[in-house]
């Protein structure tokens, strides 16, 4: 099955936002009777939904979860992991004592892209001609949990086939990794994604296929 793969995200408004990218945030998992699955790192915005560090190593993680699931599933994003939700609050009443004339969508306190500040503002109804002066208590503590635990529903993986990787394959305790050769089929010798070894992003799967195919091979010349 898919492993490294990205998400389908169907929300227009978020699609809309293609080429924006996050530097750091906190990505929950939410799957059925499952522990939640967490990753923080770089997160990017696509045309079909969301890519990045952060997100292709969720679907390792989870890959024969959101299998099962046919990559029905809810992703919690937290944008500004440095902060917690008290800290966004206060910063927030900050911006509005200081600043309370200063229209909302064009004076952000936090270091978010615009693009991405106003679309987190039209999620949760501000107008982008609200003031500062006139966010109410209710809206404040609306756009602390967006920023903080906002939910996007995947809706499948990415829609061109671009997983790197497969998870699943032969059992690795049928081999013997010495010389990959198959510990039920003498004279068998496996290598690469034919077996059950999927690594998260970084080039841990093109080492294990070099690695495993430098064994295979050295004892297969060896006959």
């Amino acid at each position: 099955m898919p492993s490294l793969f990205t998400f389908t995200i169907t929300e227009p408004e978020l699609r809309a936002l293609a080429g924006v990218a996050v530097e750091t945030v906190q990505a929950r998992l939410l799957l059925p009777n499952q522990k939640p699955l967490e990753q923080t790192g770089p997160l990017l915005i696509t045309h079909w939904g969301l890519s990045g560090p952060a997100i292709l190593k969720l679907s390792a993680w989870g890959a024969r979860a959101l299998h099962d699931c046919h990559y029905q599933a809810t992703l919690q994003l937290n944008w500004l992991p440095d902060l917690s939700a008290e800290q966004l609050h206060q910063q927030l009443l900050a911006v509005k004592q200081t600043q309370p004339k200063r229209q909302l969508a064009t004076h952000s306190p936090f270091d978010l892209s615009r693009r991405l500040w106003q679309y987190v503002l039209a999620k949760i109804g501000i107008v982008p001609e609200q003031r500062w002066a006139d966010a109410s208590k209710k809206q404040l503590t609306q756009l602390v949990q967006e920023l903080h635990q906002g939910q996007y529903a995947i809706q499948g993986k990415g829609a061109f086939k671009e997983e790197f990787v497969t998870c699943g394959g032969v059992n690795l305790k049928e081999v013997d990794f010495k010389t990959m050769e198959s510990r039920l089929c003498p004279r068998l010798y496996f290598a690469g994604e034919i077996l059950d070894i999927d690594g998260v992003t970084g080039g841990f799967n093109f080492q294990s296929a070099w690695t495993t195919g430098w064994l295979a091979g050295q004892a297969i010349g060896k006959l």
